[in-house]
């Protein structure tokens, strides 16, 4: 996956097959907020949730009330638990093992 300047792209992932569009995706401590993966037009990826198309960081916060602490990445996960963050950086960590 393309990292500009290391920062985080839904639309890479996706691109790369990493997720998918139409996938859900949860917020990590109250998985029935939830998120679909959607394309836009301009063939860039954002997210559904509850009915407005939103990026993760939207999605981050409105689910904590607040903006996120750490980066929004890691509030987000699929159905398997795997956190956006764990996926964003997984390159990294394959490259230190």
């Amino acid at each position: 996956m393309s990292k500009k300047k290391n920062k985080f792209d839904l639309t890479g992932l996706v691109q790369d097959g990493v997720l998918k569009d139409g996938q859900m995706l949860y917020f990590v401590s109250d998985p029935s907020k939830s998120c679909k993966i959607v394309r836009q037009p301009n063939h860039e990826y954002k997210v559904l949730a509850g009915g407005e198309l939103i990026t993760i960081h939207a999605f981050a916060q409105k689910c904590l009330g607040q903006d996120p602490p750490d980066h929004a990445s890691k509030w987000v996960r699929d159905e398997k638990g795997t956190t956006l963050f764990a996926y964003w950086h997984a390159d990294d960590y394959a490259e230190a093992a």
